[in-house]
């Protein structure tokens, strides 16, 4: 056999083993993944008292989910911000995670009012003065007898609002504000039926008035 032919048997032999250590590994890949799940199921979410909750003050406020993956149940882990003692809007945090790892949250409002307080009733449609194209709608706050919920009160867009009425007293409540905000002084005037809010600390004023 000349050594052209040597060649072509070694490369043949060469190929025949690269052709077996594919088939090998195949395998093995194929037995290291079997019996291995791609699918994962995410935590659901079941809050007792609903994603909206109404309580006066000095009502105690138990947080409280039913929190499952699949058939099983799973203990969530619950930050409570509610200060059942000063009026205001409260988020209270649910969350777990799968056997996976995958977490999983949900959230819930926690509305507190004094039904002592006897309010003026401002709801309505609002603009403006200085820009009137820029509307909100003031709306009583359901289950409540003094908390209002005004949809745009300030910025360039949208910038909710709750507050409380104690007469003709306007108070913003606490709450989460948006654009990162932390205080909004808020007054209104019976006479004018005008509002004046000032957004901290960007420093924001703006001026309301009935449609």
């Amino acid at each position: 056999m000349d050594n052209s032919n040597i060649r072509i048997m070694k490369n043949l032999i060469y190929i025949g083993f690269f052709l077996l250590a594919v088939v090998f590994t195949g395998c093995q890949e194929d037995l290291d993944t079997e019996g291995v799940s791609r699918v994962t199921t995410f935590p659901t979410f079941e809050l007792t008292d609903g994603a909206s909750v109404v309580i006066t003050t000095g009502t105690s406020f138990t947080p409280d989910a039913m929190v499952t993956e699949g058939d099983t149940q799973l203990t969530p882990t619950i930050v409570n911000g509610v200060d059942n003692a000063t009026p205001g809007i409260y988020t209270v945090t649910y969350s777990a995670e799968n056997s996976d790892g995958f977490p999983g949250t949900s959230s819930q409002q926690v509305i507190v009012y004094d039904p002592a307080i006897v309010a003026t009733d401002v709801s309505g449609n609002i603009a403006d003065i200085g820009r009137p194209e820029r509307k909100g709608v003031i709306s009583l706050v359901p289950g409540t007898t003094n908390i209002f919920f005004g949809t745009d009160m300030g910025f360039g867009g949208v910038f909710p609002l709750y507050f409380q009425m104690d007469g003709d007293v306007m108070t913003a409540i606490p709450q989460t504000l948006a654009f990162g905000q932390t205080s909004v002084d808020a007054t209104y005037d019976p006479v004018a039926r005008t509002f004046a809010i000032t957004i901290n600390p960007a420093g924001f004023s703006y001026n309301f008035q009935y449609e």
